[in-house]
């Protein structure tokens, strides 16, 4: 099987997925992938006019692929009206990152003020209706696309029959992202003293770094000492929090800034001990999952993704139950970071393309 991977907005995640995806299906006995891909930044561009571009590449390519795969970011339907003739047949399977019904928008965002930002939602209605099979990266986010999909075509004002969403749940599944699981690592470690807590995220409002700064401060007030790691891409904008932690515990921080190799990464999660995580939307967690691959112990809001793959015992509700499980998790230090590396090993790649090659196959009658 051939497949011809497109992603509209290679950076962070997306390219996360994509390269591991292309790299991995590509180790499979008679798979071939090849990746497509535009620079990741000016994501409404993208999501308008990346049909286009790789529509023309497609015009230039020698043949078709067997499948397409492609994310929530390109506009699936344009896309294939834009397809030379002879790739129109070809199957498309789209992967939803996230979505732009359900995204938390920046308030300060002038599209959604002036409500264009509905734009972009029915682009991710379209292409989900337009594609052969869809996944979603959590079930989780599969419900609230579902939910909210219909919620948004009901205040349409007339002729929505062909909007109906049955047909998104019959061609749709599950398929989490991919990581590469650790095989070596030292998971007998001990808490350090005091523990090292991580934050291996983007700097960005929507991964709520204010309410990571509040539990740590909320820890610090209850007594207890921890330093800090921290880490994940930036942009030029700092949430105010990332300021105000510096200047409230930059005796703690053992570590600030992207790291800039990958070696560097895992030395910097093999040095953590509890990851700490209250974000204001999570589709899947991804670096959650890396973090859980090294044994770092998660504690994180029972929230969103969350409630779809994380044990109950690393999930808190309030800052009552954050406070226990903080005091007792210690207590059992080996077999947490055990479990949090068992729980991760589901997610790696080779896992994860086998699925979605059997899915095609078992659904749409590929290989």
């Amino acid at each position: 099987m051939n497949w011809l991977i497109l992603d509209p907005h290679h950076a962070g995640s997306h390219a996360h997925w994509a390269k591991g995806m292309q790299i991995h299906l590509s180790r499979m006995p008679g798979v071939h992938a090849d990746l497509w891909t535009l620079p990741g930044r000016h994501w409404k561009w993208r999501m308008h006019g990346a049909c286009g571009t790789f529509a023309a590449m497609a015009h230039a390519a020698a043949d078709s692929p067997d499948i397409i795969l492609t994310t929530d970011m390109l506009d699936v339907a344009s896309l294939r009206g834009l397809l030379p003739a002879s790739w129109r047949t070809t199957p498309i399977a789209l992967y939803f990152h996230e979505n732009q019904l359900t995204f938390p928008w920046s308030p300060d965002d002038k599209e959604k003020a002036r409500s264009l930002h509905h734009t972009y939602s029915f682009v991710n209605i379209r292409s989900a209706l337009a594609a052969d099979w869809i996944w979603f990266n959590s079930q989780f986010h599969r419900k609230v696309f579902l939910d909210e999909g219909e919620a948004f075509i009901r205040q349409m004002p007339d002729h929505t029959e062909a909007y109906h969403f049955k047909a998104v749940v019959a061609k749709s599944s599950v398929l989490p992202v991919g990581i590469d699981v650790a095989s070596d690592v030292q998971l007998d470690r001990p808490f350090q003293e005091p523990p090292v807590i991580l934050w291996n995220h983007r700097w960005a409002y929507d991964k709520g770094p204010d309410r990571f700064l509040a539990y740590l401060q909320f820890l610090d007030a209850k007594g207890f000492s921890f330093n800090i790691i921290l880490c994940g891409a930036s942009s030029n904008t700092q949430p105010e929090a990332f300021t105000q932690l510096h200047n409230l515990f930059s005796d703690r921080i053992l570590h600030t800034g992207f790291a800039e190799s990958r070696s560097e990464y895992v030395k910097l999660l093999q040095a953590s001990d509890v990851l700490l995580h209250d974000p204001v939307q999570e589709y899947f967690g991804i670096s959650v999952a890396e973090a859980m691959s090294h044994g770092v112990v998660p504690l994180v809001k029972n929230d969103q993704a969350y409630t779809s793959w994380l044990p109950e015992a690393f999930r808190f509700n309030d800052e009552r139950e954050l406070l226990a499980k903080w005091t007792t998790i210690p207590c059992e230090v080996e077999s947490n970071r055990r479990r949090a590396h068992a729980v991760a090993e589901q997610f790696a790649w080779h896992r994860i393309v086998a699925r979605a090659q059997r899915d095609l196959i078992d659904r749409l009658g590929l290989g």
